[in-house]
């Protein structure tokens, strides 16, 4: 299942799956009204097309040679926004960008009008020799009701992709699917928890573990432990997963450690190497840490000499404080827990929060050293997220934001023009030296 789901995402995300289901609804649609056409007869359609079967070829012709132009202006457009998205955002960011279904149907509907129009328009006869005159009323005033909507559509797509290329809009879509893979992976605890006496170092008495191995290198999209309940285990099994979603791993890598190691034969390794996706590259259903890296990487580029967009670095920085605040009151201890009827014991290893503290801010401090506008609302989140551990009563996780804080200021304030910029530094500072006190 954890193999389909990530298949069915490849899918969705591409430019080709939503489009043909469009595509293919127009042909239908031009197939069920040729025929509604050819059972009313003679008679046609009340209220329908009237004119002669030259006039509807002239028509079909007509919408199905401009919608076609339509849908070839509506992907040069896709295309140049990807390169632009890839060149001064990030490359990370086309995935959830080319997963737009608003911009999907809408290129998909271009294609599927031409389609529509083509089909209707091989029905229609002259009268003459042995053939009577059909043309087919129905389809083609539905056919100059699709151009009319081919119009909107394009006006509608036109404003969505200047949508999109929006910074401000980016990091929010970015955000939102960072902060739902936090609540579905830090969520609630489920309450099905072994002792935590059982973590892995107490495991090697049990002898040597069978080491299950990936069959090709890439990143880790996801881990199924349900897949765990249809591998061949004994009662009381144990499992190490070594690696978490989002890590690159080789073919060498080791994915899971089983005890006792002589229960899994090479089946068994096939059947446990499923339990761990490795695809080309990252998706943030199960990765918070790759939204925050994206988020991350658009806020660096932003203050890269070439682009020089500190304001962009801003909004990327405030999106990166609310999911890190979230973060600072989730349960992140990579404990052991029980999975399906066998009771295998499993311990899946996890983020830390210094990781994705650092993850979040580390590299954007670095960058911001010679912009304090920047490097104070970085100490500012900083002061955020403390404050929020505080709160939550995590004090170690205020006192790493107090050291990464430290970490960015120093250098921002020796290298700061003024000394209105030091104050500043040095009130940002003091913001979350006192968050972390509480």
């Amino acid at each position: 299942m954890s193999w389909i789901k990530s298949q069915w995402q490849n899918v969705t995300r591409g430019l080709w799956f939503f489009p043909g289901l469009v595509t293919l609804a127009g042909a239908v649609l031009a197939v069920v009204l040729v025929e509604i056409d050819r059972t009313a007869g003679t008679e046609g359609v009340p209220f329908a097309f009237d004119g002669d079967a030259s006039a509807a070829r002239t028509i079909l012709g007509t919408i199905a040679g401009s919608l076609i132009t339509v849908a070839g202006l509506a992907f040069s457009i896709t295309v140049v926004t990807l390169q632009l998205v890839s060149s001064q955002f990030t490359p990370r960011a086309l995935r959830s960008f080319l997963g737009d279904r608003p911009s999907q149907l809408v290129a998909g509907a271009f294609v599927g009008i031409f389609v529509y129009c083509l089909l209707v328009l091989r029905v229609v006869r002259d009268e003459g020799g042995d053939s009577v005159e059909f043309v087919p009323a129905l389809a083609v005033s539905t056919s100059i009701a699709l151009a009319l909507l081919g119009l909107a559509l394009l006006l509608v797509f036109i404003h969505r992709i200047a949508q999109l290329v929006k910074v401000e809009n980016i990091a929010a879509r970015i955000a939102a699917e960072t902060a739902a893979a936090i609540d579905r992976l830090h969520g609630d605890d489920d309450g099905d928890r072994a002792d935590a006496n059982g973590v892995p170092s107490s495991w090697q008495a049990g002898g040597e573990p069978a080491l299950v191995r990936p069959e090709r290198p890439g990143y880790v999209r996801s881990v199924s432990l349900d897949g765990l309940e249809e591998a061949t285990l004994p009662e009381g099994a144990r499992v190490h997963v070594c690696v978490r979603p989002g890590d690159a791993v080789t073919r060498a890598t080791v994915l899971l450690r089983v005890w006792p190691g002589d229960a899994v034969d090479g089946t068994g390794r096939a059947q446990l190497a499923q339990v761990v996706n490795v695809q080309s590259e990252r998706d943030v259903s199960q990765d918070a840490a790759f939204g925050l890296r994206q988020l991350a990487d658009i806020a660096v580029r932003a203050l890269s000499p070439g682009v020089n967009d500190p304001t962009s670095a801003l909004t990327c920085i405030a999106y990166l404080r609310d999911l890190v605040e979230a973060l600072s009151d989730c349960d992140l201890a990579a404990r052991p827990h029980r999975v399906g009827e066998q009771r295998v014991l499993v311990h899946a290893e996890a983020r830390d929060f210094r990781e994705l503290l650092r993850e979040s801010f580390a590299e954007i401090g670095r960058f911001a050293r010679a912009d304090a506008r920047v490097a104070a609302a970085v100490l500012d989140a900083l002061a955020g997220v403390a404050a929020s551990a505080v709160t939550a009563g995590r004090p170690g996780r205020a006192e790493d934001a107090l050291e990464l804080a430290e970490e960015i200021a120093r250098p921002a304030q020796e290298e700061a023009r003024a000394e209105s910029d030091r104050l500043v530094l040095e009130a940002s500072l003091s913001r979350v030296h006192a968050a972390a006190a509480g």
